[in-house]
């Protein structure tokens, strides 16, 4: 079984500053804090963590943050496994479990092999990451996943597939896909379905909507703005996609998971 994603390093740290207070991270990281309380704003939404809070950094997505009582945390930094069939959808900032118990058993297992060199303890570290990040995913996801689904192997398909995920909040031209993967657009089209089982244009469509669900959870922005930012031309067009595609509109969707969480 392959899986979504690898951790890269695993560590417990101790700071009174942050050395990079402003900026993005290069990969994905979870912060899990023991000690201590800081300030994050994301994407427009500012945070209050606390010890006992779990947090979530995406990759490439810019930060501020600011240390207000020294900290004490579990850092663990993973990045997406191009190899897997599938991805999860991961939310930005502080994430809360419904099952609280199996996750601080999980953390508090990480904290025990932290140390540890040996294979079978690194790839135990992994497990219960993977183990935490399902969790989040399906607590946001219960009826699983849908067109993040996926496999590719090819590296025409990636190269394009890279070009559209950079590009999602603009309008995307096919002949601007073709020409970053360095292909025609009968060519590209039949390798997306062969590889993707969708077109150039249903990927797009998917990759907007899966940057428009990352905004609703995890920011405070309004409808309008989310719009614009993953490439709708208005709000009508982007609710209409919206509401075809998950069988509500942005707002409900909103609202069903507030309720999910209360």
């Amino acid at each position: 079984m392959i899986f979504p994603f690898v951790v890269i390093e695993s560590k417990i740290s101790a700071r009174k500053q942050f050395t990079v207070a402003e900026g993005c991270q290069p990969t994905h990281a979870l912060f899990y804090l023991k000690k201590g309380n800081f300030v994050m704003e994301i994407e427009g939404k500012t945070e209050n963590l606390r010890a006992g809070d779990c947090v979530i950094l995406p990759d490439y997505v810019p930060f501020r943050r600011s240390i207000l009582e020294p900290l004490e945390f579990v850092y663990i930094k993973f990045a997406y496994n191009k190899n897997c069939p599938y991805s999860l959808n991961m939310p930005y900032g502080k994430v809360s479990f419904k099952d609280n118990a199996r996750f601080s058993a999980s953390i508090s297992a990480i904290e025990t092999l932290i140390a540890s060199d040996e294979l079978l303890s690194a790839a135990y570290r992994e497990h219960l990451l993977l183990d935490i990040l399902f969790q989040i995913h399906f607590e946001q996801n219960p009826h699983g996943i849908s067109c993040e689904n996926r496999v590719c192997r090819d590296k025409t398909v990636n190269s394009a597939t890279e070009y559209i995920e950079q590009n999602i909040g603009n309008k995307i031209l096919i002949a601007d896909v073709c020409r970053a993967a360095g292909t025609n657009a009968s060519t590209l089209n039949f390798k997306f379905r062969r590889e993707l089982n969708m077109s150039i244009g249903e990927f797009i469509a998917c990759e907007r909507m899966k940057k428009a669900k990352r905004l609703l959870l995890g920011t405070t922005y309004n409808i309008s703005e989310i719009a614009a930012r993953c490439g709708y031309e208005n709000v009508y067009y982007f609710s209409n996609a919206f509401k075809k595609q998950q069988g509500v509109s942005p707002s409900e969707y909103l609202r069903n998971y507030r309720e999910e969480k209360s």
